[in-house]
């Protein structure tokens, strides 16, 4: 009953009550979307923003699912989380020169074919060889890798490896 006028106040109409209802979920959604958005920039502020730190070269190369040539030496890796602009590796070692072109032809994942190269898609340049791959098959959320070997002496190379995210470039 209404109070004022002592008469019975009519029941939500089912329409009008599941309008509401969904009205309501939306808004929840919408603002509970927002916040984990929101909380997620606010850990990488709180963080000092995005975050650098050195890896295990073995893990990087694990984390695109590959493998570490046998004898790789002076070996500098880093991981770069940057939260929204996402998480992306890179690094540099040393091996042998001529162990290089074997381990390239071995790194799985689809290859960026350009023109004028082998099956294996191993750029050959007098200074080194070079390799893309797409989206190497490990746990890194990797769109590409860039892999560029440098001669360094007649025994020596030196590899160094970059991945992408472009899903996550902000631009």
């Amino acid at each position: 009953m209404s109070i004022a006028e002592g008469t019975p106040t009519p029941a939500l109409r089912p329409k009008r009550r599941k309008a509401l209802w969904l009205v309501a979920l939306a808004a929840t959604a919408a603002l509970g979307g927002l916040s984990y958005v929101l909380t997620g920039v606010e850990d990488t502020v709180d963080e000092g923003g995005p975050q650098e730190r050195p890896v295990a070269c073995s893990e990087a190369m694990y984390a695109m699912g590959w493998v570490l040539p046998d004898h790789a030496s002076d070996q500098r890796c880093t991981e770069f989380n940057g939260g929204l602009a996402g998480h992306t590796q890179s690094g540099t070692f040393h091996m042998l020169r001529a162990d290089a072109r074997p381990w390239l032809a071995s790194l799985s994942g689809e290859r960026i074919r350009p023109g004028g190269v082998g099956s294996d898609s191993v750029v050959e340049r007098k200074e080194g060889l070079a390799l893309d791959i797409l989206r190497p098959p490990g746990s890194l959320q990797a769109d590409e890798v860039k892999v560029d070997v440098r001669w360094e002496s007649e025994d020596t190379a030196v590899v160094t490896f970059e991945t992408f995210d472009h899903d996550h470039l902000i631009g």
